[in-house]
């Protein structure tokens, strides 16, 4: 190669690396503005603080009065970083006046969304809603021991799709359920059971709305990697949650029972779950008829192959991670797992086998003590 011919590729790979090491800086730089920005300005002022803070925003308060207000109950990190959030959202007209309760781990743009949501605070109710419950019972415990201000049946009403159209993954709920073809409610199973702080005079969908938060949130967290490895779609991961949820009682048995219902899944069995029947006919009963395990309906497992068309109730986390960690050791495939039998309703132990007269023995066995 000609010395000038180096000479040109020297220059060439001489800038190019000048632009390649400034681009590197500019980049950088950026990047610690923004989180510099973040963290000093915009950040929640508190992120583990829960604590509910009551504010009033007077009628006709500027966007300075407003700021003033959040900065001096410590609910933002600065007044101007707040003043211009507001500003470029172009929304500071529609803040709205009234006494509400915000946190400290709030961040400026769910701040801005109360002020203008103008949701006015009230008295708050802790509610706690159990693993287990399907929706005509949560709607019976906020209407009949929390006295909220709507019906049973207002509240299922209410458990719409169309109603949460923001919470993407309810868009894969099978139409039939969505459109209440089939099922008592199109979200049966997606609202998670937890303990909540809500306003004394929320709505359903106020409810729902922190229990669909709160689902996503577990589901993403722990569920979701390994559904998509099992190649399970949320709505068949909620579904085989609900039945695991509604038949184990002990801890131990959570992945156990999963792993009866994955292999029997796999052998194109019927589910054959007491939980889905009780489910159709709405009683907790451990000893169900002929004729009720005969009930024509999608949702009962003894007639029908494969899942329910939908949830039975809401799963809680443990019954979500066991509906996609079956329990291994009972996976064999030379001798898998096919059936258990309820031991001890008092303690919820279950015996588990491999061997179908077995199972019929062990039945009869402990099935006297259902009743007792």
């Amino acid at each position: 190669m000609a010395q000038k011919e180096k000479g040109l590729l020297y220059r060439f790979i001489r800038k190019l690396l000048i632009f390649i090491i400034s681009l590197g800086i500019v980049i950088s730089s950026v990047y610690m503005g923004v989180n510099f920005v973040y963290s000093k300005y915009i950040m929640p002022v508190d992120s583990n603080n829960t604590e509910l803070v009551e504010i009033e925003i007077p009628r006709g308060s500027s966007l300075d009065a407003i700021s003033q207000i959040l900065y001096d109950n410590n609910l933002i990190r600065s007044k101007t970083a707040f003043k211009l959030y507001v500003d470029v959202s172009n929304k500071t007209s529609q803040l709205k006046a009234g006494k509400y309760k915000l946190s400290r781990n709030m961040e400026l743009g769910q701040i801005m969304d109360e002020l203008l949501a103008g949701n006015a605070a009230s008295d708050t109710v802790t509610i706690t809603i159990i693993e287990g419950w399907d929706i005509r019972k949560i709607a019976r415990y906020l209407v009949k021991e929390k006295e909220f201000q709507f019906t049973e049946q207002e509240f299922i009403d209410a458990a719409k799709v169309e109603n949460f159209t923001d919470f993407v993954f309810l868009q894969d709920i099978p139409e039939e359920r969505k459109k209440g073809e089939v099922g008592t409610s199109p979200l049966e199973g997606y609202l998670f059971p937890d303990t909540y702080i809500v306003y004394q005079d929320a709505s359903p969908e106020d409810i729902m709305r922190k229990m669909l938060v709160q689902f996503e949130k577990v589901y993403n967290e722990s569920v979701l990697e390994k559904a998509q490895a099992l190649e399970m779609t949320m709505d068949e991961v909620v579904t085989l949650a609900s039945v695991i949820q509604r038949e184990a009682r002990m801890s131990e048995d959570f992945a156990k029972i999963s792993a009866v219902f994955h292999n029997r899944l796999n052998k194109e069995m019927p589910l054959g779950s007491c939980a889905t029947v009780q489910f159709l006919i709405n009683e907790d009963r451990w000893i169900l008829t002929e004729e009720e395990m005969n009930i024509d309906s999608p949702y009962n497992t003894y007639i029908n192959k494969g899942l329910p068309i939908g949830p039975i109730a809401s799963p809680g986390r443990l019954a979500l991670v066991s509906a996609v960690n079956p329990y291994e050791e009972f996976m064999d495939p030379k001798k898998p797992y096919l059936y258990f039998v309820l031991k001890d309703p008092k303690t919820g132990e279950h015996v588990f086998n491999t061997d179908y007269d077995q199972h019929l023995k062990d039945k009869e066995k402990y099935e006297g003590e259902w009743s007792e």
